[in-house]
This record gives structure tokens, sequence and C-alpha cells, in this order.
């Protein structure tokens, strides 16, 4: 049995089919992530090495090329890109789109630790970064003090590294936070020669007690005959009294103390980077979501944590300095427009050609029904609602009722020419005639389409969603022109006169005047 007699023989299953997409179609449209363009940046990882006080030279020979020549053996590797300064080596390791960022950040760890001991002994541990569109933040919030508040920058910097990012990580969709803008709280020990000099101590004996002496670190178990013990030691300084009365040595005279040789305060460490936020200096937050995790929703669920941070930390101005959502709203809202226009404006051309109003409303059927079939495989699919998957839609508009036309004038053909006509064998007759043909037409386009979803790079990264979401529309569109269109075909457009209801006379009368107007426009010949 073809598709068009099962849903002429099963209109109960098929409306039942109907209202499923539907359903699924709504639930999709409002439920699908929405982003401003697909993930299109190649994996890539970036390796940053510092080696204080070595010359740009140095750092060539000895870090970057020892890095290089080991992360070259890694399977997936497009190309390398390094950059050799004073004191910091920085090497981007491209991979081929099919290599996954967590496998590539893994195989450059290994490659490190096969080398490390080739490395110089004083760099500092080098780190890793993975670059995706995850790593462009969503949101940037300046941190300030408000007028006449006590905090300083650096007490705000303190706060945003500590109780303000645990309590924006704790959020859903929420991958890291990026704390910036220098004002970096730091203790300075500033020593004084001559006391030094007076009390004979040294550099190295000042850096050896303050080393030995704040550490918090776990010093073994003492057991019982009953029950054993953990035994932590504790010596982190909790203030600056306690550093500037710390011993050093002992000699004659006593104790030599930190504050015997040393002024100890509280200041910021030397600032390297500022920010400012609106015109003035603050601290600032970037928020980041994790890969492929939903970007309207992260930033919409941290604006609304935003206000209770506003109202926890009164004497602190939290400004919005930069945003993904305004400009992903005000494309993602024009692309839809877009639709909608195309939509409505492919009707009333359906409207005026046909000249039948009836056949009009049964032929648009079967545009939001695909484009609904096609929400529903977007949902289940990696890619979100962007520019790229709405273009498809769009583009997909005046192909989706071709199939649609054909079905329901050859329905039409077949209802005329019969000496005593009936509906439903025009309807099963008319579709399955053309079903074939119609069929084949379809799938001539969607063939041409999926070479290119696997063509590799960028281009199948961007023309994947674009042509998955033109595919699944034109195959959706096509099972509707057999199935549906010749059920509403069958129960609509031949219902005698005698019976007809307020709408089918409203219709006919719509339908004179189309038909006068076709009239006009064919004896003018416009």
């Amino acid at each position: 049995m073809n598709l068009t007699g099962f849903s002429l023989k099963n209109p109960y299953t098929v409306i039942a089919l109907v209202l499923m997409v539907v359903a699924l179609g709504l639930f999709a449209f409002f439920r699908t992530p929405t982003d401003l363009f697909p993930n299109t940046v190649p994996p890539q990882v970036v390796v940053i090495t510092v080696e204080p006080g070595a010359a740009a030279r140095d750092i060539a020979d000895k870090v970057t090329q020892v890095i290089e020549k080991e992360t070259n053996t890694i399977g997936g590797l497009k190309r390398i890109v390094s950059t050799s300064r004073d004191e910091v080596s920085s090497i981007n390791a491209e991979f081929f789109y099919s290599k996954p960022i967590g496998e590539a950040v893994q195989d450059v760890q290994n490659a490190l630790s096969r080398i490390r001991p080739d490395l110089p002994k004083d760099i500092l541990e080098p780190r890793i970064y993975r670059i995706s569109d995850a790593t462009r933040p969503l949101t940037t919030v300046a941190l300030s003090p408000k007028a006449g508040s006590i905090k300083t920058l650096s007490d705000i910097r303190l706060l945003a590294e500590n109780q303000i990012m645990d309590e924006i990580l704790t959020l859903p969709g929420i991958a890291d936070v990026d704390v910036f803008g220098s004002h970096k709280p730091e203790v300075k020990v500033r020593l004084q020669r001559d006391r030094m000099a007076a009390n004979n101590i040294s550099l190295d004996e000042v850096f050896g007690v303050l080393a030995k002496q704040n550490v918090s670190a776990p010093a073994g178990t003492i057991y019982s005959s009953k029950k054993e013990y953990l035994v932590k030691v504790t010596g982190e300084f909790a203030n600056l009294e306690q550093i500037r009365n710390l011993p050093i040595k002992k000699n004659q005279q006593g104790y030599v103390r930190i504050c015997d040789v040393a002024s100890v305060s509280l200041g910021e460490h030397e600032q390297r980077s500022l920010y400012h936020g609106n015109g003035k200096p603050a601290i600032a937050i970037n928020v980041m979501r994790p890969d492929n995790g939903p970007t309207v929703a992260a930033i919409k669920t941290f604006k609304t944590h935003l206000s209770k941070l506003k109202a926890q930390y009164p004497d602190i101005n939290f400004e919005v300095t930069d945003d993904q959502q305004p400009i992903i709203d005000i494309n993602v809202h024009g692309m839809r427009q877009s639709l909608i226009q195309a939509v409505i404006l492919t009707i009333i051309i359906i409207f005026i050609f046909l000249a039948d109003s009836r056949a009009a409303i049964v032929v648009s059927v079967s545009i939001p029904l695909a484009f609904l079939t096609s929400l529903v495989v977007l949902w289940f699919s990696p890619y979100t609602l962007n520019m790229v998957t709405l273009s498809g839609l769009i583009i997909a508009v005046g192909m989706v009722v071709d199939a649609s036309i054909v079905v329901l004038e050859n329905i039409y053909r077949h209802y005329r020419e019969m000496k005593n006509p009936d509906a439903l064998v025009a309807a099963r007759d008319g579709a399955s005639e053309v079903a074939l043909a119609i069929t084949a037409g379809m799938l001539t386009t969607v063939i041409v389409l999926v070479p290119v979803m696997f063509t590799g790079g960028y281009t199948q990264q961007v023309m994947r969603p674009l042509n998955m979401m033109i595919s699944s529309t034109l195959i959706a569109s096509l099972l509707v022109a057999l199935t549906v269109i010749p059920l509403m075909a069958s129960r609509l457009l031949a219902r005698p006169h005698e019976h007809r209801n307020i709408i089918e006379r409203l219709f006919g009368n719509t339908d004179k005047g189309v038909t006068a107007l076709t009239k006009f426009v064919t004896v003018h010949g416009f």
C-alpha cells in the first residue's frame, strides 16, 4: 500500500501523526538552543611557557623548538604557529575538525610530559589553553566600588576570585569564569639591607623561613590501640602581624624577627594589565559556556543571578560591558521575521494563482508542517537555531509547496474529468499518478545537497546545518504532499454545494473575486 492509500484509509492515524509533529515542532521551536552562528572554530590548543629573565633567542632555541618538534608528532595536527619573545613562548597547535578538542588537549599534555626533562629547569609550569567557540565570553561584567564604599579594587578582586566566582560556577550552563583587571592583592615584604647586614641575615634565610612557615599540608597518621588520627601541619599566615613576628634565627641578643629587618604591608601585585569598564577602573569577570553548550539560555541564567549578586553586594557596581545576547536576539529575530514574511507572501501568491481559496489553504498546510518537522530534526541534532539554519528554512520556503501544488492540481483534474465525481477516488488516483514524479524531483534536489554536507573543513561546518535543514524540510513537504494533501482534498474540496457551511460560503464568495481578477489579468495580458 502506498502512502496516499494508507492516508485515505487511515485518516485518524494521519491526524494523530500530524498533531504529534505539530506538538514536537512547537516544543522544539521554543526549546532549541539559540546562537548567532554555528561552531566554526577549529580545535586549537595553545601552550604558554614562561622562563623568567630569558631572552627571546634562548626561548626560541631551548623552549619553543623543543615543544614544536614533539607536538608535530601528534595525529590530526593541521599546523603550528609559534611566537618567541623575552621570557615567553607561545605555541598554537591547530587540528582538523575531526579531532575532538578534549582529545587534542590530552595529546598535547602527553607530549609535554615526554619532553619535560629536556626543557630548562627554571621555567614555570607550561600552561595549556583550549581555543574554541566556547572560549569567547558570553558576558563581561565590570565590578567597581560605589561612591562612599570602603572597598577597594583589591578587595573586589579578592571577592571576585572567591565567593562571586564560586556562586557563578554553580549556575547551569556556565563552564568557567575568568577574573582579570590587575589589582591582585599581595603581601609585600620590603627588606632593609642595613638591618640585614647588622643582624648577619641573608636573603636565603629570609626566603627559607617564609617558605617553611606559610604551608598547610598533611603530616601523616598517628595510630593508637583503638583509633587513628590524621596529623596536619597548619602554618598559613592569618594576618600581617604573624608575618612581622616570624623569627628568622636566634643570636646572643635573642630572636631576630622579620620586622627587625623588613617592613611588611598589604599591597597590590605589579600591574601588567588594566581594565576600564564604562570609562572607569574596574575588575572584570568573563563568563564562559561549555563546548556545545547553549548560549542564550546561559546568558539569561547568569543575568537572573546577577540581580541577586547586586543585592548581596550593595556597595559594588555590577555593570555589563559586553554581551552576546543583544546581537543574537537582533539577528535571530530578523531572520524569524523574514521567514514569516516569506511564508505569508508564498501563501498570497498561491492564493492568487490557484484562484481558489480552499485549494490555497490546503496547499499552505504543507509549509508549517514541513517547517515544524525540520525543527524537530534540528532539536535532535547537535546544531542550534542560528543564522545558518534559519537561512535554510527561508531558502526552502518556495520549494516546500511544489509537490503539494502538483498533487492538488492533478486531483482537481481527475475530479473534473469524472462523469460521477468521487472525491476519494480522485484524491487517490490523482496523488498516486504523480507520486513517482514528485518523489524523483524532490530527491534529485536533496541528493545534490548531501555531498556538500561531507566536504570537510570550514565548508562542512557551515553547509552541513544549512543543507540538513533544506533536505529535511523538502522531504517533510514530500510526505505531506502524499498524505495530508490528498486527505484534505478528499474532505474539503468536494463538498456538495447544498451542504456548504458558512466558511465554505465565504470561500465561495472569495473564489468569485479571485476568478474575476484572474480573468482580468488574462484578458489584459499581464
